[in-house]
């Protein structure tokens, strides 16, 4: 049987915080499961928040700099994690935090340095999802669609709420996908008007 343990990390437009999850993934027949053993969000605090919203705007010189430093971050996160809960996994994939996204133009760029966390955690690191599809005339999102594809493939439509929420679904074989409107983005604004960060479980709304 095909299986490997992998350590999901995302970090949203909604900046919230770090998600990190260990899953174990494995293949029956001819499908994948999975099966989520530990998940965490380790919120940002003001400095990070900071920190990811004035990337934004830095010059050509500082941007790498910062996606070192990102990465290192994430890096002691990451060991900080696996140390807590005592797992060690195959594989570290690393979405990063996305900062510029333009298809159009070629290019889709994350910050958080997959190098940074190979070397920081010595566990092998996936990174740089978006750009390959890109380059080959896509639009290097969504994402979640990819996973929708192997794991949700009984559903007819998956919907996934983010920053930005995005639906997935399958027209004669082929699963098709884009990105709907403003979700956590703004569902964390109207909270934040309303004395919190979120809206912890659905209770405002």
């Amino acid at each position: 049987m095909n299986e490997y343990t992998a350590l999901g990390l995302m970090s949203g437009s909604s900046l919230d915080g770090v998600d990190l999850t260990f899953c174990h993934f494995f293949e029956e027949g001819q499908s994948w499961h999975y099966h989520i053993e530990v998940a965490e969000t380790i919120a940002y605090n003001e400095v990070w928040k900071q920190f990811l919203m004035e990337s934004l705007h830095v010059s050509a010189e500082e941007l790498p700099a910062r996606d070192v430093k990102f990465g290192n971050y994430l890096g002691k996160l990451i060991n900080d994690f696996l140390k807590r809960h005592n797992l060690k996994p195959d594989l570290i994939a690393l979405h990063g935090h996305t900062l510029f996204h333009q298809p159009k133009q070629g290019f889709s760029f994350q910050l958080g340095s997959g190098q940074a966390i190979a070397i920081k955690t010595g566990i092998e690191t996936i990174s740089d999802f978006r750009n390959k599809d890109i380059l080959l005339g896509g639009q290097g999102a969504p994402l979640v669609p990819i996973g929708d594809t192997q794991l949700f493939a009984d559903y007819d439509f998956c919907l996934n709420i983010g920053g930005i929420a995005n639906i997935s679904f399958d027209v004669n074989g082929i699963r098709k996908a884009l990105d709907v409107c403003p979700a956590n983005q703004l569902l964390n604004h109207l909270s934040e008007l309303m004395g919190e960060p979120y809206d912890k479980g659905g209770k405002m709304s």
